[in-house]
């Protein structure tokens, strides 16, 4: 048997997949990548008819949703004795109309990375971390802060914004509330350190991994970065790696923290509900021993048994790491479950780079995105 699998790939997943060959060793079964990239060219893979060949996928609880048609319900293939040391929150971020379609991988929020030689005292509101920016920003050596400034990174970095300063992207009627004092901090935020040279100009064409270069090889003072991100910055070869930490995020304008998240997943597609070889891959890639590896380059293991375990043998650093980790997991906010909301972020991106690089005015943008929204929620994404 051959299983097809595709995969998310980059510096935070690609070390899961060297054991790959090892499960083709201990199954006699044999494993062919048939697709592997970042998320925007996987999701755009599994919208095609060559995705339905598959049998195993990496996805996301965000994108799931709109992947339903692909994907194979797991109640009927998964045990609840094997499901019971996944921590439960997850489980259920992980079904759709009630139903799992996929099995968690890890949980992803981002938290501030900053330069120790370059950061003493973290602020404690993103209004004192601008200040702090204009500061100690010495372009082109290094920049005060650099985030995604284009696609899902970009996006999600408005959407943690906006809530921190009171608007809601996403209310239960789905109805954007951002046409306001909130909405028009978050983008002025991003305007501003875009028109004043606090970030890198470059971001325009940034994603996540290039934003980790530019922190890890020392061309930033401060970044917003995922958990899965840290082995590497830790690495022997590392410029970083003796001076820099972590911490929550800033409070925004309404006096909270709040960092975009979710967890990243591995699902069957219909194809695949029908082999056993294909959910013995699956099991695989969930399997406590697959959590502890990717525990140990940094990502937040999803099995309480994994977990127990990495923090039983943490050092004082990484404690507080985890510790971190869990403060901002209580910080989170998950987008919502509905099929057209990866159009969401392929749409709003664009209107939100606009705004940044002042090729729009922002009450426009904010206008344009509550439009867009409506647009796509009620399946017309024409504008």
């Amino acid at each position: 048997m051959t299983v097809r699998i595709a995969l998310i790939s980059g510096p935070m997943y690609d070390a899961l997949y060297a054991r790959l060959d090892q499960f083709a060793q201990q199954s006699g079964v044999t494993v062919e990548i048939a697709f592997s990239g970042d998320h925007p060219a996987l999701n755009e893979f599994l919208a095609t008819d060559v995705a339905a060949t598959c049998h195993v996928v990496s996805t996301h609880t965000k994108y799931a949703p709109s992947q339903q048609a692909l994907l194979a319900p797991l109640d009927d293939l998964l045990t609840p004795a094997e499901l019971a040391d996944f921590t439960p929150s997850l489980l259920a971020l992980a079904r759709i109309d009630g139903k799992l379609y996929s099995v968690p991988r890890n949980v992803d929020v981002r938290l501030l990375h900053y330069r120790t030689d370059l950061v003493t005292n973290i602020p404690a509101t993103w209004d004192e971390l601008l200040d702090l920016m204009r500061r100690i920003n010495r372009p082109p050596t290094y920049y005060a802060f650099v985030f995604p400034g284009m696609e899902s990174g970009l996006f999600g970095a408005f959407y943690e914004l906006v809530e921190m300063a009171g608007a809601e992207l996403f209310p239960p009627d789905l109805t954007p509330q951002i046409e306001n004092a909130g909405g028009r901090w978050a983008l002025q935020f991003l305007r501003t350190c875009y028109a004043e040279g606090l970030v890198a100009p470059e971001i325009v064409d940034w994603h996540y991994d290039k934003v980790h270069v530019a922190f890890r090889t020392g061309r930033a003072a401060m970044v917003g970065d995922w958990p899965g991100y840290y082995a590497d910055y830790c690495a022997a070869d590392s410029p970083v790696r003796d001076r820099f930490g972590l911490a929550l995020y800033p409070t925004g304008p309404a006096g909270v923290s709040r960092v975009y998240g979710g967890s990243h997943t591995f699902a069957l597609t219909q194809r695949g509900a029908g082999s056993n070889d294909a959910l013995a891959l699956l099991r695989f890639l969930t399997a406590p021993e697959q959590q502890l590896l990717e525990a140990r380059q940094g990502s937040v293991p999803v099995r309480r048994s994994v977990m127990e375990q990495v923090q039983q043998t943490a050092t004082p650093v990484e404690k507080q790491r985890w510790e971190t980790l869990a403060a901002a997991i209580e910080c989170v906010v998950i987008p919502p479950k509905f099929g057209r909301y990866p159009l969401v972020e392929e749409v709003l991106w664009k209107t939100v780079q606009a705004a940044m690089i002042g090729a729009m005015a922002i009450d426009d943008a904010l206008h344009k995105m509550t439009v867009q929204i409506a647009d796509i929620v009620a399946g017309d994404h024409a504008r």
